[in-house]
């Protein structure tokens, strides 16, 4: 009698099949927010951990929930993941009380057969910066590489992601990324606290 499984099955399947494991439970019951969403981008899932960091989602869209200005990187995000590429990025999200706050995002795609039907997300609030003391309490070279001290003073001359992406020769992904780590640096929930952030601290005299 042949018992190969067939081609389809994956190992991690049969190895659940051997076990009689459930993984609906044991990503119920993991501390980091889990959750999956579907082409449209609509939450069809979440864990108790998600659930407790943003409230319930199920059923709304996940753009609903990030700071107006990370729509465009979601959708980047959304679109890499239906070609099949998995992808990490820290973006602001909405908490339980409405407040935005940075949160690493892990997502790898899902998939039915060839065909990507969805995303499976991965989720903690971003790490506070090493050492224990707040932006407000450090020196420019503690809290902000220098390119990021670049992004951060064309964005005080009011240059767009597109501009400067630019005047930096970088790409308009690189440069979010680094906005975002610097929201995440000095504790700023836009673009415009973090400028204000830092010229208080004068990270932006020349």
């Amino acid at each position: 009698m042949n018992t190969t499984p067939p081609p389809e099955t994956t190992d991690l399947t049969r190895e659940l099949q051997e076990l009689g494991g459930d993984v609906t439970t044991a990503l119920e019951d993991l501390p980091v927010a889990a959750l999956l969403v579907d082409r449209d981008g609509v939450v069809r899932w979440q864990n108790a951990a998600s659930d407790a960091l943003a409230g319930d989602a199920v059923g709304t869209r996940f753009v609903d929930y990030l700071a107006p200005e990370e729509a465009g990187r979601a959708d980047e995000v959304f679109n890499r993941v239906c070609r099949g590429e998995p992808t990490e990025l820290t973006l602001l999200v909405k908490d339980r009380e409405g407040e935005l706050v940075p949160i690493e995002v892990s997502t790898a795609p899902v998939r039915e057969g060839s065909r990507v039907v969805g995303l499976f997300g991965l989720t903690r609030r971003a790490a506070p910066a090493p050492g224990g003391a707040s932006a407000q309490e450090r020196g420019a070279s503690d809290v902000l590489t220098p390119r990021q001290l670049d992004v951060l003073r064309l964005l005080a001359d009011g240059a767009s992601t597109g501009e400067v992406a630019a005047a930096l020769h970088l790409s308009t992904t690189t440069v979010r990324n680094h906005v975002a780590n610097i929201l995440t640096a000095l504790g700023a929930h836009s673009r415009l606290q973090a400028v204000v952030a830092a010229k208080r601290r004068g990270l932006l005299e020349h």
